[in-house]
């Protein structure tokens, strides 16, 4: 899933950004997007404080913060975030170009042009999908196959990996989020699991390729047994 943020001052040309990206969704059944809608620069700038997004939709001119020095934020936290300008002006192409835009779309946007700048991000979907998290001050991507799990530890997250494990401030509904793929299981509030990589699973318990165990939740057991098989085999 493709977790995206559109940030427009104006209401009308967000709400026809997000009706682009609803026709575009319906021409390409496979996808799959979560979409956050910002009319401000520093309300997005909060969001992000919380969430990681894959895509961005940035007007040129949104307040004191112009679209440019927002992407330009916005690379410093995320070097892997999609840029795709909006604007009604051509006179800040070099500044896009610098910043390694996907795409700058004048308006009125076509439909064509905004396919176009779609693709060119989505077309990545067979490739390797990977978790960016910062962890004391620094910023990490994993593989997220390498993600064994990942444990609350009071207003902390562990995840941990094959090879390491990093402690994170964020909320497990933030991470269930970003972990938004059906290898990924919730076992209760407090822990999700990669089925992946799952070693065994008896009527008690889930074993993880670390040796880590998980109490089995009641009345899980025969449904979470048949996607442990589905997953790793």
């Amino acid at each position: 899933m493709y977790k995206l943020a559109i940030c427009d001052d104006e209401k009308s040309s967000a709400a026809e950004a997000a009706e682009l990206l609803e026709k575009y969704k319906a021409a390409h059944s496979g996808l799959e997007f979560s979409v956050d809608i910002f009319y401000t620069s520093l309300d997005l700038l909060g969001a992000m404080e919380k969430k990681v997004y894959d895509i961005f939709l940035l007007d040129i001119y949104i307040d004191k913060i112009n679209g440019i020095e927002l992407a330009e934020t916005i690379m410093k936290n995320n070097e892997n975030a999609h840029i795709i300008f909006m604007t009604s002006s051509n006179a800040f192409y070099k500044d896009a170009f610098r910043i390694h835009a996907v795409h700058y779309l004048e308006k009125p946007i076509l439909q064509e042009e905004f396919f176009e700048a779609m693709d060119r991000v989505c077309t990545e979907e067979e490739e390797d999908h990977y978790l960016t998290f910062r962890e004391s001050g620094e910023v990490h991507k994993v593989l997220m196959d390498d993600i064994l799990y990942v444990e609350s530890e009071d207003h902390y997250k562990r995840i941990v990996t094959g090879d390491d494990s990093f402690l994170i401030r964020s909320t497990m509904q933030a991470l269930q989020e970003s972990l938004d793929y059906p290898h990924f299981y919730a076992m209760g509030v407090k822990s999700i699991i990669n089925l992946k990589r799952v070693l065994k699973i008896t009527k008690d318990s889930v074993v993880m390729e670390n040796g880590k165990e998980f109490s089995v939740p009641r009345g899980t057991y025969r449904s979470l047994s048949e996607l442990v098989l589905k997953y790793t085999f």
